[in-house]
C-alpha cells in the first residue's frame, strides 16, 4: 500500500503528482501552480527544484502558496519505508491542523 493510500485511508485528502497522466510530464512550476489553486500543501523529497520555487512564491509580490513540506533522502518510498512516511505527515498534520497554518511555510519530515 502506498503512503497516499494509507493517508486516504485515513481521511486525508490527498493527492499525487505519479499516476496522474496529465500532471506526471508537467514542470515543477505548473505542479506548484496547481497545489495552489487546489489549496494543497506540496510534500516532495525534490528539494533541489521546489525550495527554489518556495522562495520566489513567498518573495513580496508572490503568487504564494499552501505550503511545502520536504522529505529527505533517508524517507524511502519502499513499502517498509511507508508506515514512516505515513507517521511523519500524521505528526505535521497535527501540527498545522488547519487549512492555512503552513501557508507560505516550508518544514521538513
Amino acid at each position: 500500500m502506498t503512503a497516499l493510500a494509507i493517508a486516504a485511508a485515513c481521511g486525508h485528502d490527498v493527492q499525487a503528482v505519479a499516476g496522474h497522466r496529465d500532471r506526471e510530464a508537467l514542470p515543477d512550476p505548473e505542479v506548484l501552480a496547481i497545489a495552489r489553486a487546489e489549496r494543497r500543501a506540496v510534500v516532495t523529497n525534490n528539494v533541489r527544484d521546489f525550495r527554489p520555487l518556495h522562495g520566489e512564491a513567498v518573495m513580496p509580490g508572490g503568487p504564494g502558496h499552501s505550503g511545502m513540506i520536504f522529505m529527505p533522502g533517508s524517507y524511502r518510498r519502499t513499502k517498509a519505508g511507508m508506515d514512516r512516511i505515513v507517521a511523519a505527515l500524521e505528526a505535521k498534520l497535527a501540527q498545522y491542523p488547519g487549512d492555512e497554518d503552513l501557508a507560505n511555510g516550508e518544514d521538513w519530515l
